[in-house]
């Protein structure tokens, strides 16, 4: 098995391209060393450019994830914009089947501000779930942002068949450990 980490996009002071901190850093880290240390797992996380909202472009992103080692034993997590762009990937590369989909607080523009349209060009839908072989686990909190809720509303609309787990408490998932996630992946 294979894991594939795509995070969330950050302000341009902490652009990838800059080699600075990035926040989801913390718990990414963690379950790297989880996975790899504790299940035998390689994670790969792709650094894909111009990650900010004002910079980003889909096809810059989707070149990353072309390199990327994608198979029937790949289970992809994705955070926050993350989670958007792997919906959008996924729909668009309809013959890609993978093992998993994780999304954690996934954003993909559900008001439409995202200055790039990055998130244009696609339908949701439930073949998201049809391209894997182990289904697709969406974790939200009730005290995330609005814009985060109203994406999860609209994904859990599109794609009924999602396994959805709610939290109360957890914000926008940044803390330094993510234990709740372990028992999701389909190791």
């Amino acid at each position: 098995m294979n894991m594939i980490f795509c995070s969330g996009i950050m302000p341009p002071e902490l652009d990838w391209n800059k080699k600075v901190y990035n926040p989801n850093k913390p718990w990414k880290e963690w379950l790297q060393f989880v996975v790899e240390d504790k299940h035998d797992v390689i994670m790969q996380i792709p650094k894909f450019p111009h990650a900010h909202f004002f910079l980003m472009q889909y096809d810059e992103w989707e070149k990353i994830m072309d390199r990327q080692d994608i198979n029937s034993d790949t289970t992809i997590v994705a955070h926050s914009a993350g989670g958007g762009f792997i919906l959008k990937y996924m729909a668009l590369h309809p013959e890609l089947k993978v093992k998993q989909i994780i999304l954690v607080a996934p954003w993909l523009d559900a008001e439409n501000v995202q200055p790039n349209k990055f998130y244009h060009g696609f339908d949701l839908n439930n073949d998201i779930v049809k391209q894997t072989y182990c289904g697709c686990d969406l974790m939200i909190s009730d005290d995330d942002a609005p814009y985060i809720l109203s994406s999860y509303e609209k994904i859990a609309s599109c794609a009924p068949d999602i396994r959805i787990h709610k939290f109360s408490g957890h914000g926008h998932f940044v803390s330094e450990t993510l234990p709740e996630i372990i028992p999701l992946i389909k190791f």
